[in-house]
């Protein structure tokens, strides 16, 4: 009995040091330059409404403007981002949904691209084997 009290208390112990920590998420808030203007608005005054909360950085330039947010620890998705209400101007405040153009997760991206860069590195690697089999084969 001892031996297996002791026996699930390790494993209790072991599995909560072996928890899976949700990690850092980081999106990418993509903006329509017209729209922000039409709205009398800026990625960077969106950003403040944001920076208290998250670790946010924005952009702007010739393209789309755009606000890089990082979210410590957390399992939270592009809906529930989507769903905060930030600031556009002095008057007016929308949740990120209406007026963001795209909201991307860059970690799901990220799984994504490794995925589908590993499905090729095995096709080119069947298509070379396959070439260095006719190379061998002998020629009639």
């Amino acid at each position: 009995m001892k031996k297996l009290l002791s026996l699930l208390l390790f494993c209790f112990l072991c599995n909560f040091a072996y928890s899976k920590d949700p990690g850092e998420k980081t999106f990418l808030v993509i903006f329509d330059k017209s729209e922000l203007k039409e709205n009398k608005s800026t990625a960077a005054f969106i950003e403040l409404s944001l920076m208290g909360i998250f670790q946010t950085r924005s952009y702007s330039g010739n393209s789309d403007a755009a606000i890089l947010v990082k979210i410590p620890n957390s399992t939270m998705d592009k809906c529930q981002l989507g769903e905060f209400t930030v600031r556009l101007n002095k008057n007016e405040t929308l949740s990120l949904n209406e007026i963001a153009f795209q909201i991307i997760d860059l970690n799901e991206s990220k799984e994504v691209y490794q995925e589908l860069l590993a499905s090729f590195e095995e096709k080119t690697q069947k298509i070379k084997k396959a070439e260095r089999a006719v190379k061998s084969a002998p020629a009639p």
